[in-house]
């Protein structure tokens, strides 16, 4: 129903809270980004306001949320980049640059429940998480550990932890900290 650009402009900034840095990861304009989701919201009959310093949706979204399933299939397929919430790591060697095929994202809002909130909304595919603080258990993910040299894993919703974009991740940043 609506365009690659159009959705990633909208859930952009449901997931990182911020229009600048909505613009920075998807290189598009400020300007662009508000517009692109004001016409998405509009398509959907939804609307997204800021209230406390937080963007939040409000209508019905069931079919914003089919939507988003089905941009993140073609994700997964390689249509366009997969997406990691970094938790604050967006600076480390492994994610700067990001992992080819993915794009790297650090959320104003950085505590578990938004992350794995934007994971379970099919807003990104994976969201890094310390050994040492992980989130509660669900039916929904599964947590992926590294077995590298920082103690991180990913966390990821449960039919997508053997899928063949997501093992390459692990294994690309397993090398990358090798060669480190």
């Amino acid at each position: 129903m609506v365009s690659l650009d159009l959705l990633s402009s909208l859930d952009g900034l449901l997931w990182l809270q911020s229009g600048a840095k909505v613009g920075a990861l998807f290189k598009q304009h400020q300007t662009t980004v508000s517009r692109n989701q004001k016409k998405c919201a509009q398509v959907f009959g939804i609307t997204l306001s800021k209230s406390k310093s937080q963007w939040k949706t409000q209508g019905d979204l069931t079919l914003l949320e089919l939507e988003r399933e089905v941009h993140q299939v073609a994700r997964l397929q390689g249509k366009s980049c997969l997406r990691i919430e970094v938790n604050g790591w967006i600076d480390h060697p492994l994610f700067n640059p990001p992992p080819t095929g993915w794009i790297a994202g650090s959320a104003n809002n950085l505590n578990d429940p938004h992350s794995l909130q934007c994971l379970k909304q099919h807003i990104i595919d994976a969201c890094l998480c310390p050994l040492t603080d992980l989130p509660a258990e669900s039916d929904d993910y599964v947590i992926i550990p590294l077995n590298i040299t920082i103690e991180v894993g990913f966390t990821v919703l449960k039919q997508h932890a053997n899928h063949e974009r997501i093992l390459d991740l692990i294994n690309s940043l397993k090398q990358a900290q090798k060669r480190a």
